[in-house]
């Protein structure tokens, strides 16, 4: 951010090197072979998780700065969403770019394991194909994935159930892939398979689905109406 190199101060008991402005920094080792168990602690899609075998941080030393600020995150809050939101967002949307015409953008929803992509329909079937892919291209986070159209936000799960709804028959729409495993820390079957919905406009009738809108609201300057 500064564009140059920050000033960087040794550690006390390892040989590494950390930003001398760091509010708090923690030193320490992973004991190679060592578990132990830990838990139970509060996931990110709400629950609790189960005791489980986890690596061990040998902690060496702590310090700190002159009125440290310690920041940290409730796990699932947005702050600690919006990352992981981001990350595997955008693995889907590499993949299915490489793979298939159309891909517009993509947006996840990993507390809900739920994928959405936005497309510019191709051919009749391409959102099947895009659902199919899509699965593929994580196998963790996503237990669910829709495809929806150019003019849906895809930020808006409201916007997106409401293209399902609307655009054609639920039941011809949404399909079931059995015993497909699920989160890679679930080590139940609880949560295995898969839900794919198609929420685009039928291929060959796309002109019967087109959004009402207000002529000329996408020319309106609001600062002209509105004062401080």
């Amino acid at each position: 951010i500064s564009g140059r190199r920050p000033a960087m101060a040794a550690c006390n008991t390892i040989d590494l090197e950390y930003p001398a402005a760091t509010e708090v920094v923690v030193e320490g080792r992973f004991l190679p072979n060592e578990m132990r168990p830990e838990g139970p602690f509060g996931e990110f899609m709400g629950y609790y998780v189960p005791v489980q075998d986890n690596a061990v941080f040998e902690i060496l030393d702590v310090h700190w700065r002159e009125n440290a600020i310690f920041h940290s995150i409730n796990c699932g809050s947005p702050e600690d969403m919006h990352p992981l939101n981001f990350s595997v967002a955008t693995r889907i949307y590499r993949t299915l770019q490489a793979q298939l015409p159309g891909i517009l953008n993509v947006a996840c929803y990993p507390n809900l394991m739920n994928t959405v992509v936005q497309i510019e329909q191709q051919y009749d079937g391409h959102a099947r194909h895009v659902l199919l892919a899509a699965f593929a291209a994580h196998l963790d986070y996503s237990k669910s994935c829709m495809v929806v159209d150019n003019d849906v936000d895809i930020h808006s799960l409201d916007d997106v159930l409401w293209a399902y709804l609307t655009r054609g028959r639920a039941d011809k729409r949404a399909f079931i892939i059995d015993d497909m495993p699920g989160f890679y820390r679930d080590p139940h079957k609880d949560h295995w398979g898969r839900l794919a919905i198609d929420a685009t406009k039928p291929f060959d009738r796309q002109a019967e689905f087109e959004r009402k809108r207000i002529p000329g609201a996408d020319t309106l300057d609001l600062e002209k109406y509105l004062t401080s």
